[in-house]
């Protein structure tokens, strides 16, 4: 597997604190591998609440805000462009997912305010909506995230058994494409329930057998990597203090993306990860059975 990082890399950005915070981190990701980053904003007439009053965003304003995020990636030695875009409040998500096709994105990152994110599908969360349809892999970025980043970077990825590790390994290789990054395997063990009702528990062997595997995946890309065997309990959290304990700036996960909404708001891992922890949650792209 070789050895690389990510080339082209969408970033939608709306100017909120948290869209900065996203800057930050795809202009850290972008750097090693000499990636391109195109900033998007989705711009419509609509009258909006926002900042505690109701207003209309003006064109001048959304081309303003593409070309101060554009100009903060260029100072940085990130090759930048922007686009701007039309979409409804409604479809924010979708607009995104069509830019990440037309630009051929192998990341797409996006900004999260956190719990109020996941509260209610009503309010038509971009991070919903983006992971429901975009393939490719996709980092969301908390506001305060840009200040727990390392140089090089030290990335905690969970694996899960039985699933294919490869599209998990992929992020991880990216996003630890710095030199000198490390990367931690972790495995949760986890009771599976049949058809039937019947519960099934891994044995150590066969979690230690799944860590290895990833573990020698990476280092056959030339990353140093070590596994570690979690204890039972909640993935989410035990994730989560996993990566405060390892001071992680990112997490990867496999893709946990479905169709069905309902499934993304009660049980996601990715949902209960941005609740528990402030890290950048990188989920790995999607895999079609």
């Amino acid at each position: 597997m070789k050895h690389r990082g990510f080339e082209r890399i969408l970033l939608a950005t709306d100017g909120s604190d948290q869209a900065d915070a996203a800057t930050h981190v795809a202009a850290a990701l972008a750097e090693p591998s000499s990636a391109s980053v195109r900033v998007v904003h989705c711009w419509n007439l609509e009258v909006h609440h926002r900042h505690g009053v109701w207003d209309v965003e003006m064109r001048s304003e959304a081309e303003e805000l593409i070309a101060e995020a554009v100009r903060r990636l260029r100072a940085l030695d990130v090759e930048a462009d922007g686009r701007l875009m039309r979409s409804d409040n409604e479809h924010v998500g979708h607009a995104i997912a069509e830019a990440a096709r037309e630009f051929n994105a192998d990341l797409v990152v996006v900004g999260s305010r956190g719990l109020s994110d996941w509260r209610s599908l009503l309010q038509h969360s971009v991070s919903h909506e983006v992971l429901r349809t975009v393939d490719c892999p996709v980092l969301i970025v908390r506001e305060d995230a840009a200040s727990l980043l390392h140089e090089p970077s030290r990335v905690l990825v969970a694996v899960a058994g039985g699933d294919d590790l490869a599209p998990a390994i992929r992020a991880a290789i990216a996003a630890a494409s710095a030199p000198g990054s490390r990367v931690l395997v972790t495995h949760v063990v986890q009771a599976m329930f049949g058809a039937q009702g019947f519960a099934y528990v891994e044995s150590d062997e066969e979690a230690a057998a799944t860590i290895e595997a990833a573990v020698s995946m990476l280092r056959d890309a030339g990353i140093r990597a070590e596994g570690k065997l979690a204890d039972p309990g909640p993935v989410a959290r035990t994730l989560a203090d996993i990566a405060l304990q390892w001071q992680a700036d990112m997490i990867v996960i496999g893709s946990s993306r479905m169709s069905d909404v309902a499934s993304l708001t009660f049980g996601s891992v990715t949902h209960d990860l941005l609740r528990s922890s402030r890290r950048p949650v990188l989920v790995a792209e999607r895999l079609h059975k």
